[in-house]
């Protein structure tokens, strides 16, 4: 197992690892607690919502971002998503991501998340928010900024999920967590599926609400409008291609519905080249992140597993109170 495959399990499971890095832990803990304290951060120019987490790695936040902002366009507001842009090299900063962006310009969450409103790439989320507003937002969603300590944010949004929400309950490097858990206080309320939910039991929280994930069916990578149903996996040998921060995940959403899966696992943002799609048995099923960065390269049997997030109808009236 390659060493940062295997701190990651210990950031899980535990391990020696992970043990001999503890004080490393220990300050990061201290100094982002610190910096929490010491913070002083400014309002944006529009009414901001941030989907953040604690772990480091995928927890479900670019479906809930996606969700949120597509419910504010259903009731009236005018969403932007704001992004650091992970991978990015726009030309400038901030950046308005465009329908005909290649995913070294924009990212391949961004180009996904643009999908249901403006997205905007900044480092820096005061200028990001503040371009969103010059082109006619009336509200931010925004992709991961917890930490961002320099905005001072209407909602502030913590996503948990599976079954070991927390790892190791330790800060980076001896585990997966970017702050020490005091910092939960700071939020607003968490964003919980079934597993997190079970895991956190009577932990003293911010307010909880639910969400699922929820599969929709199959798009063809190289042209999304064509769309095939998901009982057409029951049975069915598949490629589960990835290059995500968890990738089991995926790998469970696909046999729970009937596939017979054999797993090719790149790095999280991988950027995927033909050679890689050569090298798996077709079918391949993918997830709609690795699909934008794969729609040129693509194959005539290259799938893509299209999903939702579904956060339970309380929130909904939750979130509008807060907003001016």
């Amino acid at each position: 197992m390659k060493g940062a495959a295997l701190l990651e399990r210990q950031w899980r499971d535990g391990g020696p690892l992970a043990t001999a890095l503890r004080p490393l832990g220990a300050l990061t803990c201290a100094l982002a607690g610190w910096r929490r304290r010491h913070a002083h951060g400014r309002p944006a120019v529009l009414p901001s919502i941030v989907v953040g987490n604690l772990p480091v790695g995928g927890s479900g936040k670019t479906p809930l971002v996606m969700a949120i902002a597509a419910e504010l366009a259903v009731r009236g507001w005018r969403p932007a998503i704001v992004s650091r842009g992970y991978g990015a090299h726009p030309p400038h900063y901030p950046y308005a991501v465009q329908p005909g962006d290649q995913t070294r310009r924009a990212g391949d969450e961004p180009l996904l998340l643009r999908e249901v409103a403006p997205v905007y790439l900044s480092p820096r989320r005061l200028p990001g928010i503040a371009a969103a507003a010059a082109d006619g937002a009336a509200v931010a969603v925004l992709d991961d900024g917890f930490q961002h300590l320099a905005l001072h944010a209407q909602v502030q949004l913590l996503v948990f999920s599976g079954a070991r929400p927390l790892g190791n309950g330790r800060c980076l490097p001896a585990g997966p967590l970017r702050e020490p858990l005091t910092a939960m206080a700071a939020a607003d309320a968490l964003l919980v599926d079934a597993a997190a939910q079970d895991a956190l039991g009577a932990m003293a929280t911010p307010r909880r609400f639910r969400f699922r994930i929820v599969p929709v069916d199959l798009a063809l990578v190289r042209d999304p409008a064509i769309r095939q149903p998901l009982s057409g996996l029951q049975g069915r040998a598949v490629t589960a291609l990835s290059g995500i921060a968890r990738p089991e995940r995926f790998t469970a959403i696909l046999a729970s519905l009937g596939a017979r899966v054999q797993s090719r696992v790149f790095a999280d943002h991988h950027p995927f080249s033909a050679k890689d799609l050569a090298a798996c048995p077709r079918p391949i099923v993918m997830t709609a992140k690795d699909a934008v960065k794969c729609r040129a390269i693509a194959g005539p049997d290259d799938w893509f597993l299209r999903i939702r997030a579904e956060l339970e109808a309380p929130f909904w009236d939750w979130l509008a109170q807060r907003l001016p």
